[in-house]
């Protein structure tokens, strides 16, 4: 074996020393001993030359002695891995199948316990439906019966109302009949009444007398009056107060109630507008003629009241004043005096019928006596119109005169 060890210089020469290393054995050549310096140069350049080629290629032997080093390790390491990894995978593929297995069981107690669950929430729903059923059933009853209890009310409202609407009907029918009987009754003595209960707050009938407006409201009423009505009339002919002096309330059958309870024919003055109202009770009850009479009388007098409260001048308040008072002292007294004339009149007819059995024989001269009295009556009333009449008789009543604030 032979190498290039090392080349050095020598001291104090140009000459550079060059020394292999050789086998014992070896023998160097005889034409390298006897070569000239640039044969021997030529020499070493391809010594140094093949020495670096001989490095390389043991450098690349080496590379490739650590590369398959390195490959085998590596392969090695590869191989254990996989090796590792198969265990682990034949672990991992038993644990998955003992999880498949346990999944299964689960999956299995799953449908169990959802059967179970859906039992009984079938159960449960069940009974609730079948409880609701039960109440509702209940309600179902109760309601019924409570229909049946509306319906049996409604009938009974329908049936009530069809009674009342009739017996309106009939009221209206009544009503209308008694006031047509009235106004027929007046038109029978002169009098002439126009209809105005279409029209609102306007009474029944009104009428003009000697220029004077007079207004009739006419209740056909088989009982009572309801004060209502009358609070009505007051307020209708609070309405026409400008253009109204006289009304007249007027219950054909019914007597009327309250402050008027008592009394066939009263009155009341209306202080602010000066106006008369005037009340009859029981007009059936009654002599038509006397009462004619008493309205007749009595408008005469309003009629010349009204002209002097309208009329009068101021120099002449004094006289006026007195003259009015006088008035309607003569109109209260007459409706006072009238009261008591129709109140012994239908005691006496009252009287004549409960005793008509008993007087038979009687019954002529006591019609004969009724209508003396009667015509005294007419005499009186007559007189009371002509004359002021300021003494009242013992058991006549005080008129009482209701005053409104202006």
């Amino acid at each position: 074996m032979r190498a290039f060890k090392y080349s050095s210089p020598t001291e104090g020469s140009d000459i550079i020393e060059y020394t292999w290393a050789v086998a014992e054995n070896y023998k160097v050549p005889q034409q390298l001993l006897q070569c000239s310096m640039e044969e021997f140069q030529e020499l070493l350049t391809f010594l140094d030359g093949f020495t670096r080629r001989e490095k390389e290629a043991f450098k690349r032997s080496a590379a490739a002695d650590v590369s398959a080093d390195i490959e085998r390790s590596v392969r090695t390491e590869c191989e254990r891995a996989i090796a590792a990894a198969k265990r682990e995978a034949a672990a991992a593929a038993a644990e998955v199948a003992t999880l498949k297995g346990m999944l299964d069981g689960y999956r299995a107690e799953g449908r169990a316990m959802e059967d179970e669950i859906r039992r009984r929430c079938d159960d449960a729903w069940m009974g609730r439906l079948l409880s609701v059923k039960e109440e509702n059933d209940k309600m179902m009853t109760y309601m019924r019966g409570e229909l049946d209890g509306v319906r049996g009310e409604l009938r009974e409202a329908q049936e009530r109302l069809y009674t009342r609407e009739s017996a309106l009907k009939v009221s209206q029918r009544r009503g209308q009949a008694g006031e047509e009987e009235f106004a027929a009754a007046l038109g029978s003595r002169g009098w002439t009444l126009e209809r105005v209960s279409d029209q609102a707050r306007a009474c029944d009938f009104k009428m003009t007398y000697n220029g004077c407006c007079v207004r009739f409201e006419v209740k056909n009423h088989e009982n009572a009056v309801p004060g209502e009505d009358i609070k009505k009339f007051r307020r209708d002919m609070e309405e026409h107060r400008e253009d109204t002096g006289i009304g007249v309330f007027v219950a054909l059958n019914a007597h009327l109630g309250g402050t008027f309870k008592g009394r066939l024919v009263t009155q009341e003055w209306k202080e602010d507008s000066g106006q008369l109202l005037i009340f009859i009770s029981a007009f059936n009850e009654q002599d038509a003629d006397f009462v004619f009479l008493l309205l007749k009388g009595v408008f005469d007098m309003y009629v010349r009241y009204k002209g002097l409260r309208d009329g009068g001048s101021a120099d002449e308040i004094a006289s006026v004043t007195s003259e009015l008072g006088g008035l309607r002292a003569r109109i209260d007294n007459c409706m006072i005096h009238a009261h008591t004339m129709t109140k012994h009149l239908r005691e006496l007819q009252l009287k004549v019928g409960r005793d008509k059995k008993t007087i038979m024989k009687m019954y002529d001269d006591t019609a004969e006596m009724l209508k003396s009295t009667s015509a005294e009556y007419q005499l009186m009333i007559e007189a009371l119109m002509a004359d002021a009449v300021s003494v009242v008789e013992e058991d006549a009543e005080p008129v009482k005169i209701r005053r409104k604030k202006a």
